[in-house]
């Protein structure tokens, strides 16, 4: 089925590589900017309340341009899906702009707060490792073995995390599809419809891995990025 579900996709693609690549390109550059700028200002400043004030408003600034350009992106992999292509349906005005910007600030605050938990357990565990350290000694065999017992730890709530957070996958898509949905509509409703499901979500993107290992060259990006949100489209259409 996931093999039908990619052609569908490529199918759905061919030829509309120009519509998506503008939106995309946005994306991509916006990341590079606000990463670099964070970078730069984080090496060569010393005021960390410079720095962090910077760090605010470039994040606020990078939400308000990122936002509304992956719903609208979120959109026309929909119409391509459906083979019903109007770019003027993918246009927000100012509300969309804002269901936007706050949907997908929603939606990393409810992840952070997942992961967060998920991985209390090993982080409180690596917490009190350090502090009996500070206090006592141990033999290096000892310390290997809690270390590696931790890093499990933290690599398993990671996993389950990654298979948790597939709840919130739809959330986007039915943003996309029903404009009259609210951003905990959609949300609400992607927690409904992918129960039972989380485990063949997750390892349908992470098909794509391969692929998206091909994006630590940058120029890749604008072609296997596409391909894969239009699969995962196709995905939850089917």
């Amino acid at each position: 089925m996931h093999s039908r579900i990619k052609l569908s996709a490529r199918l759905a693609l061919s030829g509309a590589h120009l519509k998506i690549l503008p939106l995309l390109t946005l994306i991509i550059f916006s990341v590079f900017v606000f990463s670099l700028c964070n970078s730069a200002i984080n090496t060569f400043i010393g005021a960390k309340h410079f720095s962090v004030a910077f760090s605010v408003l470039s994040l606020l600034a990078f939400a308000v341009i990122t936002a509304p350009a992956r719903l609208r992106l979120e959109i026309k992999h929909l119409m391509l899906a459906k083979g019903k292509f109007n770019s003027d349906s993918a246009k927000l005005g100012f509300s969309g702009t804002g269901k936007a910007l706050l949907f997908y600030s929603v939606l990393f605050c409810l992840k952070s707060f997942w992961l967060a938990a998920f991985e209390a357990v090993p982080a409180t565990a690596l917490w009190l490792f350090v502090a009996y350290l500070k206090e006592n000694s141990v033999s290096v065999k000892a310390s290997y073995v809690v270390s590696a017992a931790i890093a499990f730890l933290a690599l398993s709530g990671f996993v389950f995390y990654l298979i948790f957070i597939q709840r919130y996958s739809k959330s986007a898509f039915y943003l996309a599809c029903y404009k009259d949905f609210g951003i905990f509509d959609a949300i609400g409703e992607s927690i409904r419809k992918t129960e039972g499901r989380l485990t063949d979500i997750l390892l349908f993107k992470l098909g794509f891995l391969p692929w998206i290992l091909l994006c630590l060259g940058i120029v890749p990006m604008l072609f296997v990025i596409p391909y894969y949100k239009q699969s995962l489209m196709c995905y939850f259409l089917n």
